[in-house]
């Protein structure tokens, strides 16, 4: 049995951290260095650690200063010693057969990523687990990233997936940005030769009250950076989707500016600004307009023209329409 790397970030999650860390040491593939990174958390998550580890020889921990979820997994990268690596977030958890499957299925096909669907659940919400085999569905890294784009499928996150170990050499996770793994995960997929996607929800992913992404910031903002970088790596290497996603970049600033009016806070402004600079920055020529669907086209006049007005229309809209 080939050593996988689990890697763990953890930081003020004592109430999720022993759930997590159980779905992981009772795995069926049980060959597995399982790293819990201390991201310098104020609570009693540390001592946590350390207890896994007096519990679980397979059990790594690191303590190290606060520097944010990208800076977590990096510090457990430097560390891990597997043939694969794999992500889980402190506050999910895995069914107990999601790296066997996951390991399974790459050595099935060949491939060097698997992924697998996911459970969205509350915290306190205990879903079936789904024992029935999934479908595996065999990809290239263009047709992975183009999943990404079309929000089905393989997905940006870090999570839900297992990793040939040699991928993530020299990689490293973008240190103080949100949206940490739209910056990262197109590259990997890029580097696959064949990549495999198993239909079956293996990771429960909870969402929580006081999340990173369940509240709207500027740094909510750093996706759309994520996304003018991803465009520049689609021209050079996938120009075949690098047009579609010009739309699909239209749509976000379109989405966030909308959002953005509706926030009763100072801060609205310079994200409105913000918006408004990155939105610039993309051009679409009629020629691109050509086989793309109708909102797309919209969202991209729209928002290329006047994309405060435009966006204030959206949400009067929408507002009739919920009355």
């Amino acid at each position: 049995m080939e050593l996988i790397s689990v890697i763990v970030p953890v930081y003020k999650v004592e109430e999720y951290l022993d759930k997590c860390v159980t779905s992981i040491v009772s795995q069926s593939y049980s060959n597995l260095e399982i790293i819990l990174v201390n991201d310098g958390s104020p609570d009693g998550c540390g001592a946590m650690c350390d207890a896994w580890a007096a519990k679980d020889d397979r059990i790594r921990v690191i303590h190290k200063e606060n520097g944010g979820l990208s800076d977590a997994r990096n510090a457990g990268m430097d560390v891990a010693r597997g043939t694969y690596i794999s992500f889980v977030d402190s506050d999910d958890w895995i069914n107990p057969d999601f790296i066997q499957t996951l390991y399974d299925a790459i050595r099935q096909t060949g491939a060097q990523i698997a992924g697998c669907d996911v459970f969205t659940v509350g915290p306190d919400e205990e879903p079936k687990p789904d024992d029935a085999a999934g479908e595996l569905r065999t990809c290239s890294a263009e047709e992975a990233i183009g999943d990404i784009l079309n929000g089905k499928g393989f997905r940006a996150v870090a999570w839900n997936k297992l990793y040939l170990g040699s991928l993530l050499t020299g990689e490293r996770y973008p240190v103080g940005k949100h949206h940490e793994d739209e910056f990262f995960t197109y590259r990997i997929y890029g580097k696959a030769e064949k990549l495999v996607y198993v239909d079956r929800p293996l990771y429960y992913y909870v969402q929580r009250q006081g999340s990173i992404m369940r509240s709207f910031t500027i740094k909510r903002l750093d996706a759309l950076d994520a996304y003018l970088e991803r465009l520049e790596y689609l021209k050079t290497n996938y120009p075949q989707l690098y047009t579609g996603d010009k739309f699909t970049f239209c749509c976000s600033c379109g989405a966030m500016y909308s959002e953005a009016l509706r926030i009763k806070d100072p801060s609205a402004v310079e994200i409105k600004t913000k918006i408004r600079r990155l939105r610039k920055q993309v051009s679409v020529s009629w020629k691109e307009y050509r086989g793309i669907p109708g909102k797309q086209k919209l969202y991209a006049l729209g928002t290329g023209i006047e994309i405060g007005l435009f966006c204030t229309m959206i949400n009067l809209l929408h507002w009739r329409n919920e009355q």
